[in-house]
């Protein structure tokens, strides 16, 4: 049985040539349990064919998202880990405060790399 809006709305890549940098926007608001399978793979699947295509550092912009669940943490985690076992960064951006809350709770903000804008973890990504 297919439950009804529950579709995920996909992502959104920029590749910036020049920086070696790719950009994945989440295009749900919500990431949770109905959303996390489906955006999974198209997450992995992403990062890994940008690393093959000589990308190094990545930009996870998280604007769009209002509301997470363990789920979509674990989504986090995923790319977190692809991007750690193919020697690239990854730098979260734009995550709204009850998020960042969430990710204290469950100690794991110290694993990320998180910035208040896109603009400061492309500086980054530029600053070495």
């Amino acid at each position: 049985m297919e439950i009804v809006g529950k579709k995920s709305q996909g992502l959104s890549v920029t590749a910036l040539d020049e920086d070696k940098t790719c950009i994945i926007s989440f295009n749900d608001r919500s990431l949770n349990f109905y959303v996390t399978d489906t955006l999974k793979e198209s997450l992995k699947e992403t990062i890994n064919a940008k690393i093959d295509e000589g990308y190094e550092f990545f930009v996870l912009n998280l604007d769009n998202v209002k509301i997470i669940d363990s789920c979509g943490v674990g989504l986090i985690i995923v790319a977190n880990n692809v991007t750690a076992s193919r020697n690239t960064k990854l730098h979260l951006c734009n995550i709204k405060p009850f998020i960042i809350k969430i990710f204290d709770i469950m100690r794991i903000s110290k694993h990320l790399s998180i910035f208040d804008t896109e603009e400061d973890a492309l500086n980054a990504v530029k600053n070495g």
